[in-house]
């Protein structure tokens, strides 16, 4: 299996090259992106530093190359600047997305595609009808979301990371919707009460914008290449993994026409499965106002 990445001379797409790589799940991998220079210097430097992990080649490539691809990762995107919500990156971000599916639909056909471009429920939806592809190979990486909400509930509760199991669903930003009635700890269902609640919600919301104040112009580039390799590798190895991801929705909880985040059972083909969780009434009202709020941005670029 092939993988390209769209973006790789950047953090998120050098780094997730390099991770997945070092697993060898993919007999190549091919990095795509503007800066040619770096993009190389990525490929010599990574095929000394896989020799003692792996025998997967990592190339410098052109779009072109990427006909024999069962996997896009898409991670390019304007540079980063400091915003209040990642919805102010899609003006930014449109023109670079259109070069990228109209390279995509001219050079392979057939891949699955994860989108980290932000805003990424939107570009998810877009590119599903730009490149007229089946919904189940249209993925937008928002697993982070459940993976800070772990951290948010370890840190506030004290527990083991490890051990908590929970998804977000919903938008990827601020319109995410952390499931905590579904939480479970250790395997059991977890207590959590309105107080806790409300920490642990205010905690998703302002790591982010405490992030972006820091005015580093760098995205969160590890946690996403750690959390993007995951995906990748659900579908290398065709594991049936369940991970939050941007899906298209076609009546699940009730919604169609767009894409939010979800958990989803991965595989070599794309989605095996959309998982229904079964939502308190609070959920379903905070999922009801992400949904709107989506549709609402994917409208302002038709």
């Amino acid at each position: 299996m092939k993988l390209a990445i769209i973006g790789g001379n950047g953090l998120i797409g050098s780094t997730t090259a390099f991770l997945a790589a070092q697993k060898g799940m993919f007999e190549e991998i091919k990095i795509i992106g503007r800066r040619k220079n770096m993009l190389k210097s990525h490929a010599m430097d990574m095929e000394h530093a896989l020799m003692p992990f792996s025998k997967t080649t990592v190339n410098a490539a052109d779009y072109e190359d990427i006909h024999d691809c069962e996997v896009i990762f898409i991670t390019a995107g304007a540079p980063e600047r400091e915003v209040v919500s990642r919805i102010e990156y899609l003006k930014d971000n449109i023109k670079i997305v259109d070069e990228i599916a109209d390279n995509i639909n001219k050079y392979n056909k057939n891949g699955i595609i994860l989108i980290a471009t932000n805003p990424v429920d939107v570009f998810n939806y877009y590119l599903y009808k730009k490149l007229n592809r089946d919904k189940s190979k249209m993925l937008g990486f928002s697993a982070n979301d459940s993976l800070r909400l772990r951290w948010a509930l370890s840190k506030e509760l004290n527990l083991e990371f490890d051990e908590i199991s929970g998804y977000c669903i919903g938008e990827h930003g601020e319109g995410q919707v952390p499931l905590m009635s579904l939480v479970k700890y250790q395997g059991n269902l977890l207590s959590i009460d309105d107080e806790v609640r409300m920490k642990i919600k205010n905690k998703l919301i302002n790591w982010f914008l405490e992030f972006q104040n820091l005015n580093s112009r760098r995205t969160s580039g590890w946690t996403s290449s750690v959390m993007a390799t995951e995906i990748l590798e659900a579908i290398a190895c065709d594991s049936g993994k369940v991970i939050e991801c941007s899906v298209i929705l076609d009546g699940e909880l009730g919604y169609s026409d767009v894409s939010i985040g979800m958990p989803v059972s991965i595989g070599k083909n794309g989605i095996k499965k959309i998982m229904e969780p079964i939502l308190s009434k609070n959920e379903q009202i905070d999922l009801e106002l992400a949904v709107k709020k989506i549709k609402r941005q994917i409208n302002i670029i038709y």
